[in-house]
């Protein structure tokens, strides 16, 4: 007895692939609904339990063996108990007088030429030495092999002969039209009427399976893209982290082609290669606060004027800096004051930059300054007046500058990719991730890094100001992804 267990979105299609697998006698053990969803959308699923004899399937496999590609597909797809009565017929045992019946040899003994003169001369044969007139048949062959045999003849027949009822009638009609000095056909013999009815019977039989409706059974997820079912976990545990299917399947299937086929059927070995895979592929940035000007980044709403007053909050008080902040944002209604507020919370030197020879007169008054923490408004580099702008109010080129493009998780990935290829234009050193505490899909950043090979900076996880800031750190990301822990709040960049 063999006991199986299937998945499915319905129980008509779970059902489908009990009857596909375990054949039409298959016992239902029992059936029962999953509260979790199945594949990447979510739906509820259906698990029933199957068992059948080895027997039973091995009729089942013996009956498939024999047909070709167009009745294999036709047999599957025909209800369970046209499958049942077509196995049942191939392998059933003939009874001791059909066995009696059944004819020695498949040519007839009046169509057999008699031996000429010169075979029996050149052939002699003692007459104490020839065989007997009666020949037992010999013993019945087991039911796999007269199965096999009447499965092969019936499918030759049926779909080779092209058997029908128009050609029936017109050989009847060949063999009953009068032809002058012909002899009157003989009477069909019973072997060849039990011939002729099987093969009806085959032939009704392969017409209700054309007139089954097609249906599939669902597959698991991946497996369209050649993933084994054994990586299915993984790939919904990704797929619902935000990564993108591409960079699924591709990590996929390096997992599948470096681990034994052994530790693919073991989810901690999948998962514990897939985050060492992305411990290798993130990059981090290094030396986060030396350059001298930091510059903020990005489109309207991504958190940009966070980011910056909690980076300034760290090197005030953790890193005991000289700073001052600076804003070029003079289109947002109360943008410049909420800088100037912090500004003078942290005891630091304020300005607006609006053009690019501020920078001169800056850099002469506050010349002991470390670090310049520039604020810019949010664009979206559609027009190339915005293009220019942002090129204006950028520290100098030649001034040990660093700038860091502020993207929100919340954000999809083809608008995110959108406005970040615009700003490819001007270059950005590192990305700063926000809003990591609204969201709870983060594949983005291992997306994002995948498509242009930008470096993390800090992650912003809450509205707090500065307890929630972090550096980024490839631990950190695994973390997200395989959801280990929650958002931890730190201090320190």
């Amino acid at each position: 007895m063999q006991v199986r267990k299937f998945e499915a979105r319905s129980m008509k299609e779970a059902l489908e692939m009990v009857k596909l697998h375990m054949g039409p006698e298959a016992i239902i053990l029992s059936a029962r609904d999953h509260q979790s969803g199945f594949g990447l959308l979510g739906n509820t699923s259906v698990e029933v339990t199957a068992a059948a004899s080895v027997d039973t399937l091995r009729r089942k496999q013996v009956a498939e063996k024999k047909m070709n590609e167009e009745m294999r597909s036709r047999f599957a797809n025909s209800p369970a108990r046209l499958q049942k009565a077509f196995i049942d017929k191939a392998f059933a045992t003939p009874s001791p007088e059909e066995e009696m019946r059944r004819p020695i040899t498949a040519v007839p003994y009046i169509d057999i030429d008699d031996e000429s003169h010169e075979a029996r001369a050149a052939n002699p044969r003692p007459r104490e030495q020839r065989p007997p007139a009666f020949t037992p048949a010999p013993s019945a062959p087991p039911n796999e092999a007269i199965a096999a045999e009447r499965i092969r003849a019936a499918v030759k027949s049926a779909l080779s002969s092209g058997w029908s009822e128009e050609s029936t009638q017109e050989n009847k009609s060949r063999r009953t039209t009068s032809v002058p000095g012909a002899q009157p056909a003989a009477a069909p013999t019973p072997e060849l009427s039990a011939l002729r009815n099987e093969i009806q019977y085959l032939k009704r039989m392969l017409e209700k399976f054309q007139n089954v409706p097609q249906s599939f059974v669902s597959m698991h997820p991946g497996a369209e893209e050649g993933l084994p079912y054994e990586l299915t976990g993984a790939y919904e545990k990704l797929g619902r982290a935000g990564i993108a299917r591409e960079h699924v399947v591709e990590i996929l299937k390096q997992c599948k082609d470096r681990l034994d086929p052994a530790q693919i059927k073991k989810p901690a070995f999948v998962d514990a290669w897939v985050a060492k895979h992305f411990l290798d592929e993130l990059k981090v940035a290094d030396h986060r606060t030396s350059a001298r000007f930091h510059a903020f980044v990005g489109p309207a709403g991504q958190g940009k004027t966070s980011s910056l007053v909690k980076l300034a909050s760290h090197l005030v008080i953790c890193e005991k800096k000289k700073i001052a902040i600076m804003t070029t944002d003079n289109s947002k209604v109360g943008a410049a004051e909420q800088l100037r507020i912090y500004a003078q919370i942290l005891n630091v030197p304020f300005a607006i930059v609006r053009r690019r020879k501020d920078w001169e007169i800056i850099q002469q008054r506050l010349g002991h300054i470390d670090h310049f923490l520039v604020d810019f408004p949010g664009l979206n580099l559609r027009s190339i007046g915005e293009l220019d702008f942002l090129r204006d109010t950028l520290p100098p080129e030649g001034s040990d500058r660093r700038i860091h493009y502020v993207q929100s998780v919340l954000a999809k990935d083809a608008d995110a990719f959108e406005i970040a290829s615009r700003y490819m234009t001007i270059g950005f050193h590192d990305v700063v991730f926000t809003c990591l505490d609204e969201s709870v899909q983060h594949g983005l950043i291992y997306n994002f890094q995948k498509k242009f090979g930008t470096p993390l900076h800090s992650f912003g996880i809450g509205p707090k100001v500065p307890e929630d800031f972090e550096a980024a750190t490839k631990e950190r990301v695994v973390d997200l992804i395989f959801k280990l822990t929650k958002i931890r709040k730190t201090q320190g960049v």
